[in-house]
Formats: structure tokens, C-alpha cells, sequence
């Protein structure tokens, strides 16, 4: 990588500025994933994509790891799984629950042409049931707003069928597989359980039911 992205700029001929690699970088750190067809992450994809090794550089400097998908039309950056830290446990649920219902669709061969997998809310509110043994009772949107922000999930209106009465479908964008890798999943189960079998004892101490267990 060069000391700044000044050769990089030059080598455009004008194209782009110093400004358009500050940006991609960014808005690739920030964002985590970045696509294609999304209009305001095509110009920065479009960048990393074009120059690979000056930005796979840029992010080994930062401790990450960028990979480029070109045939699926998106690129990302992860940490290693072992040095992830503690997340929220509510939106570890969120994840793995989203995650586990993208594997099932992928399995099944049921994804979008830009391999999204479109779930309805009732699907994932049972995915999340069923891995965590309650009701979900957590804020949909909010999570899902966040879920964008990472490039791993977002409401979709336009895959609502004639006459559904539910408000959004979800999208299940293809980095979830990618961020969320076995490993990861791995980690992040080992503390959702951690975090049930606690609740369990807790109530149990308290003498309350016992749904929360594993």
C-alpha cells in the first residue's frame, strides 16, 4: 500500500481523488460490507473491487481481513472470531437467529438471484423460538436497522406478496454467512448458552419457570 492514496488517484487519470479512496476505505471499515447493487456502496465497492491489494493491505494495517466476492457482487472486511468481543446478548440472538434461517434457505436452494435469503417475520420469530426457547420481545427494526448498517440483513417491502398484511419481509444479505463464519457461530453459541443456562439457575433460585433453559 502506498504511504497515502495519492499514486492511486493519479493513476485514474482524474477519475477519482484522493477524497474517493479515503471514502471506500472507510465507509469499508465502518460498514463492513459493501454492494454492488446498493446505490450509495457501488462507487466505493467498485473501488476496492479495482484496486484489491492497496486496500487488502490498508486492512491488514487495521487488523482486518478484506475479502472480495466479484462473482457475487459484494466485498467485506472481518476480525478474527477469536477476537471478537463481548456483543449484547439480545442482538446475539438477533444474529444467530438470522444467521441459522440463511443457512436453512441456502440449504433448501431458496435464495434470491443476489442470494439474499427473504424470510416472513412469523419465520423468524419461530427461527428465534426455537434457538432460544421464548418469544421474541425485542425491537424488529431497530435490530434490523442496525443488521444494515453491518450489510448482514434489512426490511424489504418489495418481496411482499399480494395481500400479506405483515409490514416487511426480511432480506437476509449474503455477508451473514460471510461475518457469521462456523467459527464465529461458534463462539457466539457458546455465549448465548452460557447466557441461558444462567438465566435458567437464576430463576430457578428465584423459583420461576424454567423456559429459558437449553
Amino acid at each position: 500500500m502506498p504511504r497515502n492514496w495519492i499514486d492511486l488517484a493519479e493513476s485514474t487519470e482524474g477519475v477519482h481523488t484522493v477524497d474517493d479512496f479515503k471514502q471506500a476505505f472507510y465507509q469499508l471499515v465502518t460498514s463492513q460490507c459493501l454492494y454492488a447493487r446498493f446505490r450509495r456502496q457501488v462507487q466505493s465497492y467498485r473501488l476496492v473491487a479495482r484496486f484489491q491489494k492497496e486496500f487488502k493491505e490498508a486492512a491488514d494495517l487495521a487488523g482486518l481481513t478484506l475479502v472480495v466476492k466479484e462473482e457475487e457482487g459484494f466485498c467485506f472486511v472481518r476480525q478474527d472470531a477469536t477476537k471478537f468481543g463481548p456483543m449484547d446478548i439480545q442482538e446475539t440472538r438477533f444474529l444467530l437467529s438470522l444467521r441459522k434461517l440463511y443457512h436453512l434457505k441456502a440449504t433448501e436452494g431458496d435464495l434470491t438471484p443476489e442470494r439474499d435469503a427473504v424470510v416472513s417475520i412469523e419465520e423468524f420469530e419461530l427461527a428465534y423460538r426455537d434457538l432460544v426457547k421464548r418469544e421474541f420481545d425485542g425491537d424488529l427494526r431497530a435490530l434490523l436497522k442496525s443488521a444494515r448498517s453491518r450489510g448482514v440483513a434489512m426490511e424489504d417491502k418489495e418481496g411482499l406478496r399480494e395481500g400479506d398484511v405483515q409490514p416487511f419481509v426480511i432480506a437476509i444479505l449474503p455477508g451473514i454467512a460471510e461475518l457469521l463464519s462456523e467459527l464465529a457461530v461458534d463462539r457466539f453459541g457458546a455465549s448465548l448458552k452460557a447466557s441461558l443456562v444462567t438465566s435458567q439457575r437464576s430463576g430457578s433460585e428465584n423459583g420461576e419457570n424454567k423456559e429459558g433453559a437449553i
